[in-house]
This record gives C-alpha cells, structure tokens and sequence, in this order.
C-alpha cells in the first residue's frame, strides 16, 4: 500500500529526503511528508510574523528630556579648508573645531575649539560674537542654527602659525530634540569679518554624545 502511495505522488510531483522522511511538493503547490510507517500528512505552513511598529504618541514626543549632568570629551567635528587661508597657502589653509559636551542642572553647553592655520586670524576672521552662528544642514534636509551669546576674543600664536577660538554656547531643547535624531552635512560659521562654509569631519557627533546625556 505504501508502494503504491509513493508511486501516485511520485507521478504526481516532485520528491526530496529530509531526515528520514520524504517531502513531496505536488503540482498544487502543497508539501506532503510521508513517513517510515506509511503515514503522511500534509506539512504544517507557519505564517510570518508581522513587523511590530512602535506607534509614538503625541504626549511621548511632547515628553520632556532629561539631562544627565556629565562633562564629555571632546572631539573633532568640523575639518576643512578656509576659502580665504587657501588664497595665501596650499598648506595652511585649515580650519578646524573641536566640540565639547557639558551638561549641568538641566542645561547642556556646547563648547568649540577654533583652531585657524594662520598666525593673524583676527585679521582674517575677526572676533566670534553675539550675532556669530553655526548654520548646519541636517540629514533630514532642515538647517538649525546655533547662536553664541558672548563675545570672545581670539588668541593667536604666532610662533606656532596658528590662532585659536575657544566659545561656548547653550543648545535648547528643540535644538536638543533636532540634533539627536539626525546628521550633520554641511555647516556655515558667521564670523564678525567673514562667513564660511567647512566641511563636516564628524557627522554623527550629536546623534551619539547627546545620548550619553539624555536619560
């Protein structure tokens, strides 16, 4: 009686061995497994799981952020060559900046480290003041700008053929919101002498340090 089983569904479809047992696919499309014992049935098809989606609510976006006090390293973000440096040298025509999160009693401080190959940057450049900002394009295709409250005063290094900026400024929360979910890829600095557009070393900067302050 098996024989003959095996003999229909042969003629039927097509057969393979799978751990001691036969599966056949007949022209239907369906999965038959027959057995030692001369049983058979047909196999069992699991549906695949749907995706779960996480649905974020109104209020969950509208939730406050919680700032954990902490002082992070700081790192190279903005690396690029100075339209107006590379006018007078093929070398030392670079501008950089270091970034430094600080975040203390729910405020969060954004620190920058200028460095400008140039011995005289004041001339150049002049000072970062209150009306002094950082215009970033994110990745999603908006641009957020990034205001200094203070003046501050550059120092320059003439042995070393270099001038520093170091400012500070304070990121809000919608800022905050903003710069946690998206990358950096271009940037304008609006020095008091000058507007600039450098190139973007670290993209994701903001994306992993504000999650090491947010709760």
């Amino acid at each position: 009686m098996k024989n003959i089983l095996i003999l229909t569904l042969l003629l039927l479809g097509t057969i393979s061995q799978l751990n001691a047992q036969l599966k056949l696919i007949t022209p239907e499309g369906k999965v038959v497994l027959l057995f030692d014992n001369g049983s058979w049935k047909y196999e069992e098809i699991k549906k695949a799981e749907e995706p779960v989606v996480k649905i974020i609510s109104a209020k969950e976006i509208a939730k406050p952020i919680v700032i954990i006090d902490a002082e992070l390293e700081s790192k190279t973000v903005i690396k690029g060559i100075s339209e107006k440096l590379n006018k007078f040298s093929a070398t030392n025509n670079q501008v950089k900046s270091e970034f430094q999160l600080i975040s203390k009693d729910g405020k969060v401080i954004l620190k920058t480290n200028w460095k400008i190959m140039d011995a005289e940057g004041f001339r150049f450049f002049g000072y970062i003041t209150k009306k002094s900002k950082m215009v970033f394009t994110l990745s999603n295709g908006e641009n957020i700008e990034l205001h200094y409250a203070t003046d501050f005063a550059p120092k320059e290094y003439p042995k070393y053929k270099f001038t520093i900026f170091t400012a500070e400024l304070e990121l809000n929360e919608d800022q905050i919101r903003k710069l946690q979910n998206t990358y950096l890829q271009k940037m304008e600095m609006y020095w008091s002498r000058r507007t600039e557009s450098y190139a973007v070393f670290n993209p994701d900067y903001f994306v992993k340090e504000l999650a090491k302050i947010i709760e």
